[in-house]
């Protein structure tokens, strides 16, 4: 093959190919992908703009060229819709053939995200460990700097890209990333690459955009002799910089050994008719593609459920000409036994709404009396001045019953005794718990242990910074049901015996404890789940993303982190973290 200016070896490097419209970076990505073909790398391309099926022919666009099997498009050798993406990444991840996957017909931007987000899931997911190149043209559609939608597919995507690009050398993969607008592709994929070719860029913010990454490999002078440059280099002229080979260079690349199926038609320029692709034998690509196919709908719980109420309907069906039954007689019954129940219901919540109305109105006379018998023995002492200044104007509490684990409680000193004004929500040891034992209970389930305010909230399932919380709160304490000891809660000897035999205990130190937790917090299973399997390793924080497809940088994956850092759940040290030691039992 024709000299070229990329060394065979660097071909297995992550690389980057940036330009302008029209400045050869896709043309010349070509050249490259040729050499790969033609020592039988297998290679797999999305090409949004439908252009790479040029592979297939010689130069004159007749003859033929390599034997790459092409998904969807006009060229294409086997159908490609944007719910197949799995389908295809299944597929595409043990065929031995090359590939391109031609996305210019799916239509709209969505359906291509929906698509390439299952495709490379798949891909990723059913790799072989044998190396493939993954060339992404228009790299910036598929992990764009900015995101619009943090919590849709394009922010999934983006954490895909990010774990193909960052970890898939692990799995075989070695991507390519092509973009006109560095300034636009996600600094957290760019910054990836091994090596870098820099055809003409005009914009300003492009050529910034890859100032970081050519700063951290050559002096400061070079970058800014070359900054100037790019702007007016030739087409097919670049700049090749492969630092950890040693390479730093301005070059023409040579002409394609293929069809130039990129090339833009210039003013008056009679386009080419119908370049017509000969067919290629893919009898055992079909059937592989058929039986994973086959094997998606067998285990598609969409179409089981589907199939169950189809045939539950026949059976129907079937019932009724067999039993002669009369439908209308059926419908009335089913009317009149609706009616009925629907009666039924309305009296029945009537009811129910009297009796809680009757007890809501029991309990507040029963602390309006209380609280006139407190004023009435006030008033009775009026004429002992020191009695009545002492006087609390609340029931008496007993010292809290602590547990044996939790230390003991000092009584208040008599030289702080105060005047209380009276609390509506007040109430004796002796009065039966109400609302607040679902939390009473979430304390008491680690007896004789404690948790701090933050955990007890969670477990308990209600929100510290309402009104409610602090209501119960205030409560249990002055019933004596609680204790606390700096910024540990323990539940007392009485409440287990207000409790009774109600209380669940939490699950020891270990995964049911990490299953406990994930059912409490909305959200965090993913992430509770991956850091258990890591545990007692440190994970940081962009690994942890993307092990979950999201974006480290994202505001869904912040809130998660905040979830499980609040009740106390996980350790950071700098961008790494692991679970609680106290969450597994470990050190």
């Amino acid at each position: 093959m024709t000299h070229h200016p990329i060394p065979e070896k660097a071909l297995d490097d992550r690389l980057g190919y940036v330009g302008t419209a029209g400045s050869g970076k896709t043309y010349n990505a070509g050249s490259g992908v040729e050499r790969l073909l033609h020592r039988k790398s297998r290679v797999i391309i999305p090409d949004p703009l439908g252009v790479w099926y040029g592979l297939r022919l010689a130069p004159n666009g007749k003859d033929r060229g390599f034997d790459v099997v092409i998904f969807g498009g006009p060229h294409g050798d086997l159908p490609l819709t944007e719910n197949a993406g799995a389908l295809i990444g299944e597929t595409a991840a043990g065929m031995a053939e090359s590939c391109i996957l031609d996305l210019s017909q799916l239509g709209t931007k969505a359906a291509e995200r929906r698509f390439m987000l299952a495709f490379l899931t798949a891909l990723y997911k059913h790799a072989t460990g044998e190396p493939v190149h993954v060339v992404f043209d228009e790299a910036d559609m598929w992990a764009p700097q900015k995101l619009l939608d943090r919590d849709g597919d394009a922010a999934r995507l983006l954490g895909m890209m990010e774990t193909l690009v960052r970890r898939g050398r692990v799995k075989g993969f070695i991507p390519w990333l092509i973009t006109q607008r560095p300034a636009v592709l996600s600094k957290d994929v760019l910054s990836q690459i091994d090596g870098l070719v820099a055809f003409k860029l005009t914009s300003s913010q492009d050529r910034d955009a890859i100032g970081n990454w050519v700063e951290g490999q050559a002096d400061k002078g070079q970058w800014a002799q070359i900054w100037k440059e790019l702007p007016t280099l030739d087409r097919g002229q670049g700049v090749i910089w492969l630092p950890a080979r040693g390479i730093l260079k301005t070059a023409q690349f040579p002409k394609k050994a293929t069809f130039d199926s990129s090339a833009t038609p210039r003013r008056g320029q009679k386009v080419k008719a119908g370049a017509k692709l000969k067919a290629l034998n893919l009898g055992k690509l079909k059937e592989r593609l058929a039986a994973v196919e086959e094997q998606t709908k067998a285990n598609d719980p969409v179409k089981l459920k589907a199939d169950v109420v189809k045939l539950q309907g026949e059976i129907s069906r079937l019932q009724r000409q067999a039993g002669g039954i009369d439908l209308r007689a059926v419908e009335a019954a089913e009317k009149r036994g609706f009616d009925q129940a629907k009666k039924k219901l309305e009296n029945a919540s009537r009811r129910a709404l009297i009796k809680a109305k009757r007890e809501a109105l029991t309990t507040v006379a029963n602390e309006l009396a209380k609280f006139a018998s407190v004023i009435g023995q006030a008033i009775k002492n009026f004429d002992d001045e020191d009695r009545f200044l002492a006087i609390e104007f609340a029931p008496s509490l007993p010292a809290p019953a602590v547990p044996r684990s939790a230390p003991s409680v000092p009584p208040r000193s008599p030289s702080r005794a105060r005047l209380h004004t009276p609390r509506a929500d007040s109430f004796a040891p002796d009065r039966p718990l109400g609302a607040e034992r679902k939390p009473l209970a979430a304390l008491a389930a680690v007896h004789p242990a404690g948790m701090t305010e933050a955990q007890w909230a969670v477990a308990a399932g209600l929100k510290r910074t309402g009104g409610t919380w602090s209501t119960y709160v205030s409560r249990l304490r002055m019933a004596g049901r609680i204790a606390r000891e700096g910024e540990i809660y323990f539940a007392t000897d009485q409440a287990l015996q207000d409790l009774g035999g109600q209380v669940q205990q939490l699950p020891p130190p270990g995964p049911a404890l990490v299953e406990f937790w994930a059912g409490k917090i909305n959200g965090v299973r993913p992430m509770l789940q991956r850091l258990q399997e890591t545990y007692p390793a440190f994970v940081d924080r962009a690994t942890l993303a993307a092990d979950i497809n999201l974006a480290a940088g994202g505001g869904t994956f912040g809130t998660y982190l905040s979830r499980l850092r609040t009740p106390g759940l996980i350790e950071e040290q700098g961008q790494e973290l692991r679970l609680s030691p106290n969450l597994m039992g470990g050190a």
